[in-house]
């Protein structure tokens, strides 16, 4: 299933068509979060899969601005426009996904999304399984020319990309029932936020509901950040673990209800912590106007959200509200922009004075580059990690404050217009093994093209 958009401005205005009768088929729906990012556990979800035994959906959110934008780089060099690691995920996931009768939803489609299908197809028929895999997919049509029929592609001019909503995968769920969806660029809270309207019975103009799931949604979509990852502060009493605890972390799940009631939960027996102070962190993060949290189905204020731990792995969430102006009036689009190559550099420098040593190996690569290309060494930005790389600005050259920093790690970035420029960056800096202080090693560089711009 793909969503054709025949008119821009159906776009631009979100126009969405209300559903017909829509039919409640559950009174609660359980969706869990099997990845938080593209850099997840597959086996982390596999535990969730078993250890929730009335687990409905499982959302795989694995795409953001730079994957989106790294997956259209590879694809015009001619590899996968979707995440190649959907087979592995699949391979992992389908068996038991299909036994069980949970729907996985992913956004791995990416910038090509029936690339996606046909990987997980092929996937299924090497596992011997019988899946209906659908895709929700944003479509193009433009025109060729002056009166010409408009033409329809699956890629926009440029590799831009809307964040849509929850619509177009519902209607997936409504036509096909599918085992697995397969999607574009969807907004995050959307991806969890679609199963609910489809099996609660939801229209989309039930603002108070979308509001509490889109509440759900956004504390789910980071997965283990709302379980106790990225949250373990050894001496903090109120954030400390220990090792074999978060080695058990949980992926989260929720339960919600066909009124809008939300808890958000991790599996029995579990490690992490799921509590009011990780729900807190998780709720604020990526928000900018809690008052006015947009999202392509409702904006939503979370000024009043409140949580209520029920027990050591269940919290009720409760609070959110459509904004005033509960409706976006135009959607956010990633566009890729070339913005010149990147080169960096890294080099590590231990035991006395290996502050001095990383100011020398600094200066050094910076003179170099002004040696071979005259003009280009403002363009490159440093820090010392382990001395100022947490601070805004560089600390002052006071040499006294050097002197407890016993292992630190150079690090320069630089931004240039052209290629050769990035790479020779990486050579010069290279260099610094033979040429440079004392004791340097561990040195690790690279050199990319640069893009991405939001609007």
């Amino acid at each position: 299933m793909s969503t054709e958009y025949k008119d821009w401005n159906e776009v631009h205005n979100c126009v969405i068509k209300l559903r017909e009768n829509p039919r409640r088929r559950k009174e609660k729906v359980y969706i869990g979060c099997g990845a938080g990012f593209g850099g997840d556990r597959p086996l982390a979800a596999l535990k969730l899969l078993q250890r929730v035994k009335e687990l409905n959906y499982l959302v795989l959110e694995c795409l953001a601005e730079r994957t989106l934008a790294d997956r259209y780089q590879v694809m015009l060099s001619g590899g996968d426009g979707y995440d190649s690691r959907i087979a592995d995920w699949m391979r992992l996931l389908l068996p038991l996904a299909v036994e069980k009768g949970t729907c996985i939803i992913t956004n791995m489609g990416a910038m090509d999304a029936l690339g996606a299908q046909e990987s997980v197809l092929e996937v299924a028929r090497n596992l011997g399984l019988s899946v209906s895999v659908a895709v929700a997919h944003e479509i193009f049509s433009n025109k060729s020319g002056s009166g010409s029929p408009r033409v329809k592609s699956n890629f926009a001019e440029g590799g831009a990309s809307t964040y849509l909503g929850a619509a177009p995968i519902v209607e997936c769920l409504e036509k096909y029932q599918p085992n697995v969806i397969i999607t574009s660029r969807i907004a995050d809270a959307a991806l969890f936020l679609a199963p609910m309207v489809f099996e609660l019975g939801w229209n989309w103009d039930d603002l108070k509901e979308l509001a509490q799931g889109s509440l759900a949604g956004h504390l789910l979509e980071c997965g283990c950040q709302l379980t106790g990852g990225f949250f373990m502060h050894p001496g903090d009493k109120y954030r400390d673990m220990s090792f074999s605890s978060l080695l058990d972390l949980s992926l989260p799940y929720a339960e919600i209800s066909f009124d809008g009631q939300v808890c958000v939960a991790k599996a029995e027996g579990s490690g992490g912590v799921l509590n009011f102070s990780t729900c807190s962190q998780q709720l604020l993060y990526e928000v900018g106007d809690p008052g006015a949290y947009i999202t392509p189905d409702v904006v939503i204020d979370f000024q009043d959200v409140s949580f209520h731990p029920l027990s050591s792995s269940c919290v009720l969430c409760a609070g959110a509200k459509p904004s005033l102006g509960s409706r976006p009036e135009k959607l956010l689009r990633l566009v890729p922009k070339d913005c010149g190559w990147k080169g960096w550099g890294e080099i590590s420098y231990g035991g006395h004075e290996c502050v001095s040593r990383a100011k020398a190996a600094e200066y050094l690569v910076r003179s170099w580059m002004e040696e071979v290309c005259s003009g280009v060494s403002c363009n490159v930005v440093s820090c010392i990690i382990g001395l100022d790389s947490l601070k805004a600005t560089r600390i002052n050259d006071d040499s006294s404050s050097w002197t407890t920093n016993q292992d630190v790690r150079l690090r320069m970035d630089g931004l240039f217009e052209l290629k050769e420029h990035a790479v020779l960056f990486t050579r010069e800096f290279t260099a610094l093994y033979t040429n440079g202080p004392a004791g340097g090693g561990g040195i690790r560089l690279g050199a990319n093209a640069f893009s991405g711009r939001l609007e």
